[in-house]
C-alpha cells in the first residue's frame, strides 16, 4: 500500500447569487486519485486556477472534501476529527509559497523553530539551543543567526526556515506548493536541491507542486498534469517529459523556454 492514497476526491464549491445558492457548483477538484511511495517525490503540474492548491489544501485537512478519501498510511484522513487530526498534524506538514508572509514577524527564528520541535514533546531547556542549531545546520543556515527575524533575512533564507520548520516535528509526508516561485532563479536550484537531500536522507515523501513544468521534471519522480480539476496525465518524470500524451501536457512543455 502506498503511504499517501487519494481515491477519488472531489471539492465542489456552490455558486452564490444574491439570493442563495444556484444549485450549480465549481468543480475545483473533480475525481482526483492518485498514489504516492514512501520516500518518493510527486511533481503536481499545471496551470493556476487549476486546483492544485485546492487539493493540497484538501490532503492537509484544511478543506474538507465533498466527496471521496484521503488516506495516510492506511488511515483515512477524511473521517479523523478536528482532534484527531491535530493529534496526528507532526505526520503532515506544509511549506508555503510566500515566505514573507509564512513566518511570524514577532517571533525569533529561535522560537519558531523550537516552537515546531516540541509538537513531538518537550525538550530539557539546556538541550534546546542545540537542537535548533542543529535544525539550522540541516537546511543550510548559520545558527549563529538565530535569535534574528524573519526581516532580518533574504527570501531564500526565509524559504529555508520555513522548510526547516516543515521537518521539525519530523513528519513523513511533506507538501510544498510553489516554494520556489516566489525566489530569484539563482535561488530556486538552491532550495531544490535542499528538498531533495531531505527527501532522500529523511526518508520523506514529498509533494511538489508547481506551475512550472521544468521546475517539477528537475526534482519530481512521476508527475501528475491537473487541468480543470482533473488529473489528465500521471507518468514517471521521463515519460511525461519524452512522450507526453495528452495535448496539455504537450502545451505546457511548448511554453517551457529554451535558450534557442
Amino acid at each position: 500500500m502506498a503511504y499517501l492514497e487519494i481515491k477519488h476526491a472531489c471539492v465542489h464549491y456552490p455558486v452564490r447569487n444574491t439570493w442563495g445558492t444556484t444549485g450549480e457548483y465549481i468543480r475545483a477538484v473533480d475525481d482526483v486519485t492518485l498514489s504516492l511511495e514512501k520516500g518518493s517525490i510527486l511533481g503536481l503540474v499545471g496551470e493556476s486556477g487549476c486546483g492544485k492548491s485546492t487539493l493540497s489544501r484538501a490532503i492537509m485537512q484544511l478543506q474538507p472534501l465533498s466527496s471521496g478519501a484521503i488516506y495516510l498510511n492506511g488511515c483515512n484522513l477524511s473521517a479523523l476529527s478536528a482532534g484527531e487530526i491535530r493529534r496526528r498534524r507532526t505526520d503532515f506538514q506544509m511549506v508555503f509559497q510566500d515566505p514573507y508572509a509564512s513566518l511570524n514577524p514577532r517571533m525569533s527564528i529561535y522560537a519558531t523553530l523550537l516552537e515546531a520541535l516540541q509538537t513531538r514533546g518537550k525538550i530539557p531547556k539546556e538541550q534546546r539551543e542545540a537542537a535548533v542549531a542543529e535544525l539550522m545546520n540541516r537546511v543550510g543556515l548559520s545558527p549563529e543567526h538565530m535569535y534574528k527575524y524573519p526581516h532580518e533575512f533574504s527570501g531564500g533564507q526565509r524559504q529555508r526556515i520555513a522548510i526547516a520548520r516543515a521537518i521539525a516535528p519530523r513528519p513523513a509526508l511533506l507538501l510544498a506548493d510553489e516554494p520556489v516561485s516566489a525566489l530569484d532563479v539563482s535561488i530556486q536550484s538552491q532550495i531544490l536541491n535542499l528538498l531533495t537531500e531531505l527527501t532522500r536522507d529523511l526518508g520523506i515523501s514529498l509533494i511538489f507542486i508547481s506551475h512550472d513544468l521544468s521546475v517539477v521534471h528537475y526534482i519530481a519522480d512521476n508527475i501528475a498534469v491537473m487541468r480543470r480539476g482533473q488529473i489528465v496525465e500521471y507518468g514517471s518524470a521521463a515519460e511525461v517529459f519524452q512522450t507526453p500524451q495528452h495535448e496539455y501536457t504537450k502545451s505546457l512543455l511548448a511554453a517551457v523556454p529554451t535558450l534557442d
